[in-house]
């Protein structure tokens, strides 16, 4: 015969498995709190890493076909010294100056803007520019001593450039494509008589973009972008103002035609704004926009925001012997609640 306990729970056991139910619940929810925080973390996390290296991965496609900024513009980093010096031909115990470059884009202790001359691709492959392509060359003179007339031809060059068939180029003759024309000849001024080996070496260019307003000429850069260019002539720091004047102040080599080389090129310029869309107040730092912008037929167009949320971006070179650039976007730090 089975005898069954009919005094059920005392107030005291009930107290105590209340207890720990209540123990185990509030286990159970501050375990489910600290995981739904992680994984929102977690989550923020992949979305900012996301984010940063798609960014980074536009920016380091603009960089290739860096080759015609070293030289050619001047960008000031981070120390007052141009971010593009480039020697190819000396060593840093002949410089004695300070060889790396380190420039940081931001609203605070850096700058807002930072600027990059890269090669259009796209648009072709270098081209050899031949500048008997660019003129006219008049009757002879009949005398030995005098050289014919030589007219400017800007009908003759456009076509030249833009004939395929002939080995010109037809995606370089298209609206708003910004055309670069250089030699490979690389030259220092002079200092009291002696070559200035503490400038960088540099080719003479010029720079123009396709307009229908310009017709078959090219049409200079405006809009302060000129203001980047050092357009002048290494030598004697006289301005080039035209394709004509670049071509008949050509520097000769060796006595015999300079080689000239065509190319389309981007003029691209990264720049950050406040992100108004976060409150700073969440944040370390001031929370930033950081977006990407082309110059085109005289103004910045194609405005692309490339990631949000940004503190800064950092850009950095080892040495001014080498070409190789690195860059860092930094995401802004939010505070911990």
């Amino acid at each position: 015969m089975m005898i069954r306990n009919q005094k059920g729970l005392t107030i005291t056991e009930l107290l105590i498995g209340i207890g720990l139910s209540a123990v185990v619940i509030s286990v159970v929810v501050a375990v489910q709190v600290q995981m739904a925080k992680q994984q929102t973390e977690l989550t923020r996390k992949l979305d900012d890493s996301i984010d940063q290296n798609l960014a980074e991965r536009i920016i380091f496609k603009n960089l290739n076909g860096l080759e015609v900024s070293y030289n050619n513009i001047t960008v000031l980093d981070d120390n007052g010294n141009n971010f593009y010096d480039f020697y190819p031909d000396l060593t840093e115990n002949v410089l004695k100056i300070r060889p790396d470059r380190e420039f940081t884009l931001n609203l605070g202790s850096g700058q807002s803007e930072f600027f990059v001359v890269t090669q259009d691709f796209g648009a072709g492959p270098l081209l050899n520019y031949d500048p008997v392509w660019a003129y006219d060359v008049g009757a002879d003179p009949g005398d030995p001593n005098k050289p014919a007339s030589l007219t400017f031809s800007p009908s003759k060059s456009r076509k030249w450039i833009s004939n395929e068939a002939n080995g010109g180029r037809a995606g370089f003759w298209r609206d708003g494509n910004v055309l670069f024309f250089d030699t490979p000849s690389r030259i220092r001024p002079l200092k009291d008589g002696d070559v200035d080996i503490l400038t960088p070496p540099r080719s003479p260019f010029y720079l123009g973009t396709v307009s229908p307003q310009a017709g078959d000429n090219l049409q200079n850069i405006t809009g302060g972008v000129e203001k980047l260019f050092k357009m002048t002539q290494p030598f004697n720091g006289n301005p080039i103002t035209s394709l004509d004047n670049f071509l008949r102040t050509l520097p000769t080599v060796g006595g015999g035609q300079t080689i000239v080389r065509a190319r389309v090129v981007k003029i691209v310029k990264y720049y950050v704004e406040i992100d108004k869309k976060k409150k700073a107040s969440d944040y370390e730092t001031q929370p930033l926009v950081l977006y990407a912008a082309e110059y085109r037929s005289g103004k910045w167009v194609t405005q692309t925001m490339l990631a949000d949320g940004v503190e800064k971006m950092v850009l950095r070179r080892d040495s001014v012997m080498k070409r190789m650039i690195y860059f860092k976007i930094h995401k802004s730090v939010k505070k911990k609640t």
